[in-house]
């Protein structure tokens, strides 16, 4: 299995229940390792940075998207 984002890629938020304030922002992975739950299995989760502060918890591929800005 291969992560979706890699580090370094940049993204937008569409989801975040942690920081709702988040959605729509522009950040960067940080920091991704795999992950498994009972509702996804195996998946990643990633980290994100924000204009320089790290977001609290971890996103999963379904709460951010690939942006080219």
């Amino acid at each position: 299995m291969e992560a979706k984002f890699k580090r370094g890629d940049i993204v937008r938020i569409v989801s975040n229940e942690v920081q709702p304030q988040c959605v729509d922002k522009i950040g960067r992975i940080s920091k991704f390792y795999p992950s498994y739950s009972e509702k996804l299995g195996n998946s990643f989760v990633y980290r994100v940075n924000v204009g320089g502060k790290l977001l609290q918890g971890v996103a999963c591929e379904n709460d951010i998207e690939l942006t080219d800005k």
